[in-house]
């Protein structure tokens, strides 16, 4: 290190000087952000499709409403089908009859390690036969 790289911090440095004077130069340059207000009237205006053109989904404004929303009362725990409730348990109940048997009932006899097999096919088999089988054209499969 040289004499003159080494300037004392209280003397003035013209270099620094320079980048301080450009940095402000830049900073008076630099775009400001624009407002929410600003960007959305540049996205309106620049998405305008003109005039008569057809609104798309997203231009639909909701009408507001006084009353309340108020959902309709749930059907009781238990009211479904009885057959679909079974296959449920059947499909699902099977393999976690099976895992528990081979951790804690090794010598569990043949027929029960049968039997929950079985029994979780038919559950599966019986959830797959109740699939539909066609579908409706106009229906795009969006429920609410």
């Amino acid at each position: 290190m040289t004499e003159s790289d080494a300037v004392p911090p209280e003397q003035e440095d013209p270099r620094w000087d320079d980048l301080v004077k450009n940095f402000q130069k830049l900073d008076a340059q630099a775009p400001r952000e624009p407002s929410a207000q600003e960007r959305a009237d540049q996205l309106k205006k620049l998405f305008n499709p003109g005039p008569g053109a057809i609104n798309g989904p997203r231009d639909f404004a909701p009408e507001e409403s006084d009353e309340p929303f108020v959902p309709d009362e749930p059907a009781a725990l238990g009211s479904g089908d009885p057959m679909l409730n079974l296959a449920w348990t059947a499909a699902a109940g099977g393999p976690i009859g099976l895992l528990l048997c081979v951790l804690f009932f090794r010598s569990a006899p043949a027929f029960v390690v049968i039997g929950l097999a079985l029994a979780t096919l038919a559950g599966i088999a019986y959830l797959v036969k109740r699939l539909p089988t066609s579908r409706d054209p106009g229906d795009d499969g969006a429920q609410v």
